[in-house]
């Protein structure tokens, strides 16, 4: 498991926090997600600027996972991810959806242990890019499309839900994820619960099948909240 690229996903985002159309005002948001091989946390907050669209976006998040480096080998190594993200963006309304495009700043840092010659490990600092849309092209559906990219270990990651309204405010679809991490990739294929509501908090669930870089593979799942002010 690439934890950073999974973590582009997660906090980045659109989750990505709350990954359902934006209400107004701030957005504060918190997700945990586990797969066969590792499991992350992440955090974070949208804050409206003035009325005009301009959005701040402040995440952060870490994670641990256990791979193997070469698929041939038996060695199996730990790796610890974190980054943080600091992004400026502007929020597009239309009929047909809602669009924000970011871009700032991700501070990056990951570990392996036993600690190996790798050049892919470290703290770095770099230019982030994010969209982050909720589509409505037909009565009744959405779309959820989470797309980022981070040089400072050239995370990107695309996320693509549609869903259907269930129930007034409850999506129900299917997903597909992409995450690529310094020139690994893994996907993922499952289905997602959006909107549903706890008293003041909203409720994300995912779950599905995942596969690695080495071509191993099982199942994952996760759970995101949110809250507007």
């Amino acid at each position: 498991m690439r934890v950073l690229a999974g973590l582009a996903l997660l906090i980045g985002s659109s989750l990505a926090g709350h990954a359902a159309e934006p209400p107004p005002g701030t957005v504060r948001y918190a997700s945990f997600e586990a797969a066969f091989d590792g499991f992350h946390l992440a955090s974070g907050m949208d804050v409206p600027i003035g009325e005009k669209g301009f959005i701040f976006r402040f995440s952060a998040g870490s994670g641990l996972s256990r791979f193997r480096m070469d698929p041939a080998l038996p060695i199996h190594l730990t790796e610890i991810a974190g980054t943080t993200r600091l992004m400026g963006g502007w929020r597009f309304k239309s009929d047909w959806g809602v669009v924000t495009a970011y871009a700032g700043l991700a501070v990056e840092t990951r570990r392996i242990a036993p600690a190996l010659p790798d050049p892919q490990t470290g703290t770095r600092l770099g230019p982030a890019i994010a969209v982050d849309a909720w589509l409505t092209p037909a009565d009744r559906m959405s779309v959820q499309l989470f797309a980022a990219y981070a040089t400072p270990f050239r995370a990107a990651t695309l996320r693509i839900a549609p869903g259907y309204e269930m129930a007034k405010g409850v999506h129900v679809g299917p997903e597909m994820t992409l995450s690529a991490h310094h020139g690994t990739l893994r996907t993922r294929l499952g289905g997602h619960v959006t909107g549903l509501t706890f008293g003041p908090l909203g409720l994300r669930i995912t779950g599905g099948f995942a596969m690695d870089r080495g071509g191993r593979s099982g199942a994952y799942g996760g759970i995101a909240l949110w809250r507007s002010y």
